[in-house]
């Protein structure tokens, strides 16, 4: 089953990336769009270029850590029946100074329980390089999101 459908949003990644963009306007931001979503899995790819660059061209901590969220969170979301979800925690390594964009950002389904989803990530520059690691758990509300 496509996610979209799931959550009332269209299957079609440019119709969900319009609807992220108008309701987390952080993504936007970003340059933030989600490239691949299957069963417990999701890729997104952002730029961030001079909008989230810390002193030296470094891509900051806090765009890696939104990236991850958002994209960790998607990962979450294609395995809920339709219920409210929020990050319960968020734990981050960071490896290499991200200065090289586009960066990709992929989250995968560890483990799956009743209410609680264990999440990883990484996030990888333009040349492939490992930038950071993550560990994630998302916890499902158990009540109806509007679509």
């Amino acid at each position: 089953m496509a996610m979209g459908l799931r959550w009332g949003l269209p299957a079609d990644l440019e119709k969900v990336n319009e609807f992220l963009h108008k309701t987390e306007p952080i993504t936007a931001f970003l340059g933030y769009r989600l490239v691949e979503l299957s069963e417990g899995m999701a890729c997104a790819v952002f730029d961030a270029l001079s909008n989230a660059q810390r002193v030296g061209g470094i891509l900051h901590g806090g765009a890696i850590m939104t990236a991850l969220d958002e994209t960790m969170g998607f990962a979450a979301l294609t395995l809920n029946d339709g219920d409210d979800q929020v990050t319960l925690e968020l734990k981050v390594n960071f490896l290499e100074p991200g200065v090289k964009p586009p960066f990709k950002v992929c989250g995968q389904v560890v483990r799956r329980g009743g209410r609680v989803v264990v999440v990883e990530g990484e996030v990888r520059d333009a040349d492939g390089r490992v930038i950071a690691k993550a560990l994630g758990t998302w916890y499902y509300l158990r009540r109806r999101v509007e679509g």
